[in-house]
Formats: C-alpha cells, sequence, structure tokens
C-alpha cells in the first residue's frame, strides 16, 4: 500500500518514483497532448510513443516551446489506423497508458473496448475524476464518478462504478475510502430509482459484498462532503461529511458537478479511465496541459 495521498504534489511525487512509463499518444499531434507529455517528462513520469501521420507530428513537435527529450513516432496515416495502433501498442505492453491525442472520445473507445484486439477485463469501464478539495486545515482529494462513459447506468453498473473507484482509492493509499451515493435527499423515495439504488448499494456494502470501503446512501452533497451540514441535519454514518468518492447518479450530474469543480471554483483535476488492462486517458479537449499531465500522474499510479 502507498502513502496516503491528499493531493496532486504527492500523486506526483509518488509516480515519478515508480515512473517512467511509455505513454501512447493516439493522433499523436495534438499540442495540449504534448505539452502534457513534455510536463511529464520532466518530472520523469513519461516516455512518449506518439502515433499517428508524421508529416502532422513533426510540424506539432516543432512548434512546441518546449522539446520532447525523448519520444518516438509510430507511422499510422490516419486517425482510425492510428487509434487502433496505439491500442495494440498497449495490449502488447510496449506501452503502459494511453493518451487520447488529437481524436474523438468514442473513436478511441471503440477501439479499447473491442472484444478481440482492445484493452478488455470483462469489468466495465469508467472514469474517475478527480479534484483537490480544499479544507480548513489541510487538501482532500474527492473523486467524482462516473461522468464520463456510462449514460444510464443501472445498479449493476454502479456497483462496478464504484469498484473502479475504490480500485483507485486503493492505489491513492486508501485502505477504505469511503463512498457516498448521491441523491437530491437523504431518504429513499417510492419509486425513485438513484434513491433506491443508494440505499442497495450500502446494504450490498454492510453485507459484505463490497470490500474494503465504506458505502453510505442515498446522501444528498451537502451531507456528503459538509460535516457543517451533518451536524446541522443531526445525521449520522461513517461517510458523511467526509466522503472520499461521490458516486452520481447518472453522467448528466456526474459530468456537470465535476466541471463545476474546474469552472467555479478553479480547482486542479485528474482523470482516469479505470477497468481497462491498462490506464487509459481521455482529457477533454477544454482540460488543460497541466489537468493532462496530472492525469498522467495519476495513470502511472494505477500501472500494474
Amino acid at each position: 500500500m502507498s502513502p496516503r495521498l491528499s493531493d496532486f504534489c504527492g500523486v506526483v511525487q509518488v509516480a515519478s518514483k515508480r515512473g517512467p512509463f511509455n505513454v501512447v499518444v493516439a493522433c499523436g499531434h495534438d499540442p495540449a497532448a504534448l505539452a502534457a507529455l513534455a510536463a511529464a517528462e520532466e518530472k520523469d513520469l513519461a516516455r512518449g510513443i506518439l502515433v499517428g501521420d508524421p508529416g502532422l507530428i513533426g510540424p506539432a513537435l516543432d512548434a512546441m516551446p518546449v522539446r520532447l527529450k525523448n519520444c518516438e513516432i509510430v507511422d499510422a496515416p490516419d486517425e482510425a489506423t492510428a487509434v487502433k495502433r496505439a491500442v495494440e501498442i498497449v495490449r502488447k505492453g510496449e506501452g503502459q497508458i494511453l493518451l487520447k491525442g488529437k481524436t474523438q472520445t468514442a473513436t478511441l473507445l471503440h477501439a479499447v473496448l473491442d472484444r478481440e484486439n482492445g484493452l478488455r477485463t470483462g469489468h466495465l469501464l469508467s472514469d474517475a475524476f478527480l479534484f483537490e478539495c480544499p479544507g480548513k486545515d489541510s487538501i482532500r482529494l474527492i473523486c467524482i464518478t462516473d461522468g464520463g462513459i456510462n449514460l444510464q447506468p443501472d445498479l449493476t453498473a454502479k456497483r462496478q462504478i464504484l469498484e473502479n473507484a475504490v480500485k483507485l482509492y486503493h492505489h491513492l493509499g486508501y485502505s477504505r475510502p469511503r463512498v457516498a451515493c448521491l441523491s437530491a435527499v437523504e431518504t429513499v423515495l417510492p419509486g425513485h430509482g438513484p434513491s433506491n439504488d443508494a440505499a442497495a448499494l450500502a446494504r450490498m456494502a454492510h453485507g459484505g459484498q463490497l470490500s474494503d470501503c465504506e458505502v453510505e446512501g442515498p446522501l444528498s452533497l451537502d451531507l456528503a462532503i459538509s460535516p457543517e451540514a451533518v451536524a446541522k441535519k443531526g445525521h449520522q454514518g461513517e461517510v458523511a461529511g467526509r466522503a472520499d468518492i461521490l458516486l452520481c447518479p447518472e453522467i448528466i450530474s456526474a459530468n456537470l458537478l465535476a466541471k463545476s469543480t474546474t469552472y467555479f471554483a478553479r480547482y486542479r483535476l485528474a482523470h482516469v479511465i479505470m477497468g481497462a488492462t491498462a490506464p487509459v486517458l481521455i482529457p477533454s479537449r477544454s482540460d488543460t496541459p497541466e489537468a493532462k499531465m496530472l492525469s498522467i500522474a495519476l495513470g502511472a499510479l494505477t500501472v500494474r
């Protein structure tokens, strides 16, 4: 078990000791991905394998203000070929982290999920989004999931999304991360899927079906993260007021909540897809190079 990490500085420090890893960039002429790769290279996190058209990758490298010191270019003439080749490199173990470059997320995930040539494990894939949340005395890492892949997960899918996030927190050094299954209120509403699913997941955890984590639900957002709200409402529980993982009901609420931490609060972020044979990074086109570098560091912690 690694030391318990509570901020991205710690994530980068521990990941640097594990690296550098080969980061395979599908369609490697994306300037933001290259900038992130350069920053990761400086911190001994990464070596780049850029897959795509050398006629596009070369000029993108030349335009960088900070040059990559050590990278390889793998010739692939078009987007579809580049994505398949990038996944193949990771599948063969020649690369350890897959990073989306100048391609669509759906195109990359289609190749990742290919039954014969992808990176499947038999487990559901889900995106775990982490942000730094400042408190009165310290910074915490909080996860929001799943705002990137699964549209309307049922109870079975939510269980796997939860398990993926818990596995990530084990890599962060948390022996029993606290999971809040979110709903609008902290009561089970008749006929309301999110609150009933949240209660079912909590029962699974209490019954020993979910290991190495504490689960509570349904919880409203304020009860999940605010000790003050817990005190005012007189709520009791192991998770309330100090959740590490926020399991959202569906992709819309998770995506909006995650983006609010970035665009309203300006918190630093990183995210990684869990459930594949290797970490897969699908940063948003609007993510900063720093966020992509931090995602590389987060992915490095999960490399087997």
